[in-house]
């Protein structure tokens, strides 16, 4: 796909644990889409609890390893790009005036309305919301969970 920037800014948070297709779609679309690319990752404190009732949740990755497969996936592109640890679910997005699109998930849009009113209460530009179709493997979407669990294999590219 080439790259159109239409867009100055774009953000996204999430887990990232095990970068597979999935974030591989994410991450290449927003590096398409904006000039700059800000990826909020859970950190290793904050994911203590919103990690609590996933499944295999002694199996996620370091903050450190998944910020660097964010950042070694993302660095193949010409675009500006940031990693960050998200210290609390929202990260940057409900305040950064540059923000102008958020790529997410099914599963994360209902985060992006939330982002966008938050927006909306500070008088600060509503985000475009782009969603991401799921990637399927075995009729199923492919997730971290299922990765942990040794449901599917990792290491696919798209």
């Amino acid at each position: 796909m080439m790259s159109v920037h239409v867009y100055r800014k774009a953000m996204m948070g999430g887990t990232f644990d095990r970068l597979h297709d999935a974030h591989r779609s994410l991450l290449r679309t927003a590096a398409n889409i904006a000039d700059e690319v800000f990826v909020g990752i859970v950190g290793d404190e904050l994911g203590k609890t919103l990690f609590a009732k996933k499944d295999n949740n002694h199996l996620i990755q370091s903050y450190k390893e998944r910020a660097t497969g964010v950042s070694d996936f993302l660095s193949q592109f010409d675009v500006r790009f940031e990693v960050g640890e998200l210290l609390d679910p929202w990260g940057p997005a409900p305040h950064d005036p540059n923000a102008e699109v958020i790529v997410v998930s099914y599963e994360t849009e209902p985060s992006a309305h939330r982002i966008n009113a938050m927006r909306e209460e500070a008088d600060l530009n509503i985000l475009d919301i782009v969603v991401i179709p799921w990637i399927y493997v075995d009729g199923e979407p492919i997730s971290s969970t299922r990765l942990r669990s040794q449901e599917i294999a990792g290491d696919r590219t798209l």
